[in-house]
């Protein structure tokens, strides 16, 4: 018993120095400090930035830019002995040619955005200034077919009459579509055009993302169901007046009444023959 006890001691002291207890490690105690150090340098250049763009100082974009134009003005104003311009123009130059594409990629951009949001666009093949005014509402959960059937409402009626159709619509959307009727409205007349004469020339719809949800069942089943989600966009142009219009339906009316004579009648010698009157036997 001894020996056995000897040899057990003689074990554990040898496996004694192996086995080393670690203390846990907590990530969460990590990832708080690296946030505590990393996070407050982040929201102090932001607020930096903030504060200089506020109090009207420059960023080191705006510095950089400044360095470019010296360089730029320093190179045109370089001269030989004879003292004529070395450098007619720095556009040709491999440093400032990237800047000079960049430049009008963006004006082209710009121009396009103009052209497709048609506020102050100009037309491709005149360039002239196009009289009418582009509007959407913006991605909102229905069917596009739902939607289309009040754009088919409201094409190619009055700004007013739309709006007042809208205003008894028993659609659900159709509070949304009147709401973008009269914003549309109001801001057509900032841009100067008169909200009298005011038409919705086009209006179509276009669709949005169909975001995907599990739909539970009975008996450990499932399946899909879709959130569909549509825009309606409109462009209003100036058009006719309700009075005017009124006027070319009572001409339209009396220019017929007088193209019929006395009382449209026609005497004929025609033979007055049975409409109903059917070929074969009569059974």
């Amino acid at each position: 018993m001894l020996h056995r006890a000897l040899a057990t001691a003689a074990l554990a002291a040898r496996v004694a120095p192996r086995m080393t207890v670690r203390a846990p490690i907590h990530t969460s105690a990590v990832r708080l400090g690296f946030w505590d150090n990393v996070l407050p340098l982040i929201q102090g250049n932001r607020r930096e930035r903030q504060l200089q763009r506020k109090q009207g100082g420059l960023l080191p974009e705006d510095y950089e830019r400044i360095r470019e134009d010296d360089r730029r003005n320093a190179m045109l104003a370089s001269q030989s002995s004879d003292g004529e311009a070395l450098i007619d123009d720095t556009l040709d130059l491999p440093e400032f040619r990237g800047s000079e594409s960049t430049e009008k990629a963006a004006a082209a951009k710009r121009e396009k955005r103009l052209l497709r949001k048609r506020w102050g666009g100009l037309d491709a093949p005149g360039g002239v200034e196009k009289a009418e005014h582009k509007y959407s509402t913006a991605m909102f959960r229905i069917s596009h077919r739902k939607l289309n059937l009040l754009a088919r409402q409201i094409s190619g009626k009055p700004i007013g009459f739309a709006i007042l159709q809208m205003e008894f619509s028993a659609k659900r959307a159709a509070r949304r579509v009147r709401s973008t009727l009269a914003l549309a409205r109001d801001h057509a007349e900032a841009k100067g055009m008169d909200a009298n004469t005011l038409v919705v020339s086009e209006a179509w719809v276009t669709k949005g993302k169909y975001i995907k949800r599990v739909e539970i069942k009975g008996r450990a089943r499932y399946g899909l169901i879709t959130h569909p989600q549509a825009r309606l966009n409109i462009v209003l142009r100036p058009g006719k007046t309700h009075e005017q219009v009124d006027e070319e339906r009572i001409e339209k009316a009396r220019r017929h009444v007088r193209s019929i004579g006395s009382g449209g009648l026609v005497r004929t010698n025609r033979r007055i023959i049975n409409g109903f009157q059917r070929p074969g036997w009569a059974w």
